[in-house]
């Protein structure tokens, strides 16, 4: 049990490293996509350097090839999800950012609850209608947003839509082809997806001249970004599913929200504060 709470402590403060790493990049005007790139090129390497790609040499083409697709996708939407973060970490904070990843998590509930006829209790339902007032809270200028189409609120909305698509696909990948496919070399697909669209966006940009510091401080966050997986999966295999899910959800907005306070100076009014609190509850109400 202790050791199930260590890596649920680990995988929380994994997750508020990334969110620290990527407001460096931006403060310091680095440029994103290619940390990004060498960030997703680092977890590549360590995945199958632990693992290898046999399994996947000796699949059979007709079982897995939609797994291998599946993997290809959330690569993409790793990527491009991973970019707007970077960009709301900077200009809306770490604290509401988080917040608002973690609340995505009604995303992959309501699939379950659609798709694959789980039900919700009660409570549950409370925590998804709590969901869009959160987020709606938590947006800063909200008159602002309606009149400017591309206003830093909506890296809010997109931030909620990415994580909760990217959440739902690793629950379709659980459920259809964990057992075909180790949850190790799926990863591996999803990161070298990652590292071949960052790679590609950089060389078509013709912006590929990579600066010493922008190296480490991918490799600095490609690290956790492994790890922040591999520390859940073990926490999943020790404890209870409910309790891992709304621990981490939970430490990772507190830490985020601190982290933002303490070193970085955000600043939250009463409403996100307000915002901040529901996004804790709305969290234990849906696990």
């Amino acid at each position: 049990m202790i050791t199930g709470w260590l890596y649920i402590i680990l995988c929380a403060a994994s997750s508020v490293l990334i969110a620290h790493l990527l407001k460096v990049a931006e403060n310091n005007k680095f440029n994103t996509l290619r940390v990004l790139t060498v960030n997703y090129l680092t977890a590549t390497i360590i995945a199958v350097s632990t693992t290898g790609f046999d399994q996947i040499s000796r699949l059979d083409f007709s079982e897995g090839m939609y797994a291998i697709a599946l993997g290809t996708i959330v690569g993409v939407i790793f990527i491009a999800n991973f970019f707007i973060y970077s960009k709301s970490v900077h200009y809306n904070g770490v604290g509401i950012s988080v917040a608002a990843m973690r609340i995505s998590l009604i995303v992959p509930v309501l699939l379950t609850t659609a798709w694959y006829l789980e039900l919700l209790s009660f409570r549950q339902w409370v925590g998804v209608v709590l969901v869009f007032v959160t987020l709606f809270l938590l947006l800063p200028n909200k008159r602002k947003m309606l009149r400017e189409p591309f206003s830093v609120a909506w890296l809010l909305v997109l931030l909620f839509i990415g994580t909760g698509l990217g959440d739902s696909s690793l629950k379709i990948y659980e459920v259809e082809f964990s057992s075909i496919l180790g949850k190790e070399h799926f990863m591996g697909i999803v990161f070298f997806t990652a590292f071949l669209i960052g790679l590609l966006v950089v060389l078509v940009r013709g912006n590929w001249k990579l600066k010493k510091v922008e190296i480490l401080l991918g490799i600095a966050v490609g690290i956790p970004n492994l790890y922040t997986a591999i520390f859940l999966i073990e926490a999943l295999e020790l404890m209870n599913g409910a309790v891992v899910y709304s621990s981490v959800n939970v430490l990772t907005v507190l830490g985020g929200t601190l982290l933002g306070i303490l070193k970085w100076g955000d600043r939250l009014t009463i409403i996100q504060w307000t915002g901040i609190v529901l996004t804790i509850i709305t969290i234990l109400l849906l696990i």
